[in-house]
């Protein structure tokens, strides 16, 4: 059984498209919310996906959605303006029936046109590759017991994707973490507003205080800023 989860706040106008890809190819879907006042609830409850409120922070509504997940023990996270690769459901149950002991990601790739987008998948791939370093709008396919074994998501809020990957490498090992096929499509109109090469300059300045231990919470008022 196979639980998608997705952590939202005022998602309305990216959410429809990822639970139009998923509502019929999964068995349960739980949207992780924090307070939206759009019409996020409403998508979500049109698609049959159960709701479940807590506070604001992602890892915080990942570990909640993970609560959330019934008798699932496969584990599907995925960011609300994600958009999933055409058979990505033959993607992640080959993985199932091969690694079930092994986490899954989706290849990158930026959801605009021209070179710099272009240069943004190169880069995203190649910190996959020597970093073994997947950022959560890669999604996450894992399962429960391995999930479970790791200690899940982090309540903290930035970077707990990178707490996660982190405790699989420490925990089950690196080669544990695998590519699944297809590119996952991500809105980068974040990136476009400063310059895809700003922002990703200040993303990896933020990732390099974050693993000098610098304070969570004041790296997060930077990224969101």
């Amino acid at each position: 059984m196979l639980c998608v989860i997705i952590p939202t706040y005022n998602a309305s106008r990216s959410l429809e498209r990822v639970l139009s890809q998923v509502t019929g190819q999964v068995e349960r879907i739980v949207v992780s919310d924090c307070g939206s006042t759009d019409e996020t609830i409403a998508s979500a409850v049109k698609h049959g996906a159960i709701i479940a409120m807590g506070a604001k922070g992602r890892g915080q509504q990942l570990a909640l959605g993970a609560n959330w997940a019934g008798e699932a023990d496969w584990l599907l996270f995925l960011h609300a303006d994600n958009a999933l690769p055409e058979n990505w459901r033959q993607s992640v149950e080959a993985h199932m029936t091969r690694h079930p002991n092994s986490a899954g990601y989706f290849r990158y790739r930026a959801d605009a046109k021209g070179l710099w987008p272009r240069i943004m998948d190169f880069g995203v791939a190649m910190r996959c590759q020597w970093w073994g370093l997947p950022y959560g709008d890669q999604g996450l396919l894992i399962s429960r017991k391995v999930y479970e074994e790791i200690g899940g998501y982090p309540p903290q809020a930035l970077f707990e994707d990178v707490a996660l990957i982190d405790k699989i490498s420490k925990t089950i090992g690196r080669d544990k973490l695998r590519p699944l096929k297809g590119h996952m499509r991500v809105d980068v109109s974040r990136y476009a507003e400063k310059g895809i090469w700003t922002k990703g300059w200040e993303n990896l300045a933020l990732l390099k205080a974050y693993r000098r231990g610098e304070d969570i919470e004041t790296l997060a008022k930077r990224y969101n800023s």
